[in-house]
This record gives C-alpha cells, sequence and structure tokens, in this order.
C-alpha cells in the first residue's frame, strides 16, 4: 500500500497532496514545499530540488539516498527529479493541488447526472479529454512523454 501527505507551502498560502510510492519514503524525506509564488529567487539546479511549473519540491538527500539499494541505484546516480519522476514522491494525480481542482470540477458537473445521464456522461467524457490536455499544454512534469 502506498501512502500519501497533504503539505503545506512555505509561505503558508498554498499547499499540495504527495504520493509515496512503493512504501520506501515519507514524508521525512521533504523538506520544503514553495508553490509559484514563493519559490522565485531559488537557485533552479539545485541537486535537492525538482521544479514542476514553479512548484519547487526540496528532498533530503541524504534520506533519499540511503535508500539507493531499495532502488537498485547508485547513490550518486539519485537526483530530485529522479525520485520524483519515478514515483517515489511525486503529486497525487498531475499537479500539486489536483485532488482539489479535480473534486471540484466533477462536483459542478454532478447535478447533470440528477437530470440527463447521457449528458452528464459526454460532459464526464469530455471532462477528462480536456483536462488531460490543459495539464499537457501547461507543461505538467507527469504529462511529458
Amino acid at each position: 500500500m502506498c501512502d500519501s501527505y497533504h503539505l503545506p507551502c512555505q509561505c503558508g498560502n498554498k499547499s499540495a497532496d504527495l504520493f509515496f510510492g512503493k512504501m520506501v519514503l515519507n514524508q521525512q524525506a521533504v523538506l520544503y514545499l514553495h508553490c509559484p509564488e514563493c519559490s522565485s529567487g531559488h537557485d533552479p539546479l539545485q541537486s535537492d530540488t525538482v521544479w514542476d511549473n514553479g512548484w519547487m519540491l526540496t528532498f533530503d538527500m541524504a534520506i533519499v539516498k540511503s535508500h539507493a539499494s531499495t532502488f537498485g541505484v547508485n547513490a550518486g546516480d539519485i537526483t530530485a527529479e529522479w525520485i520524483f519522476d519515478q514515483g517515489y514522491i511525486t503529486w497525487v494525480g498531475i499537479t500539486p493541488e489536483d485532488i482539489a481542482s479535480r473534486n471540484r470540477e466533477r462536483e459542478e458537473l454532478q447535478t447533470l447526472a440528477k437530470t440527463d445521464l447521457r449528458a452528464y456522461l459526454a460532459a464526464m467524457r469530455e471532462w477528462g479529454i480536456g483536462r488531460e490536455k490543459r495539464f499537457s499544454d501547461q507543461g505538467w512534469r507527469k504529462m511529458r512523454g
């Protein structure tokens, strides 16, 4: 079973839902989360940090690298981007706020289900496809090939 964790941004104005895949790492491996508003001015080339559309997620690389044998790679080859892209610590969903936005958007469509089931199913299908396209157009990491 995998774990998730709700983490507030350093500024306290936003938050992200993090997914800890494969039950290897947990929230102790995460040092900081910065939203696009408070990430400006930070070094984008830090090896302990992954960037995604202005969001900055910084890991405790000593903790992360202590699990290198579990990952099946050399500790020196592990980067924050690798951890994120391999799903060991990543967003729940496509974006940091995907759970909240997805639930809000779905709730708006729920009223249609009570009045016109066919229209609701068509709207849900269109919503799902449009949502993926929007995330891809916005350049979120998880939507990259």
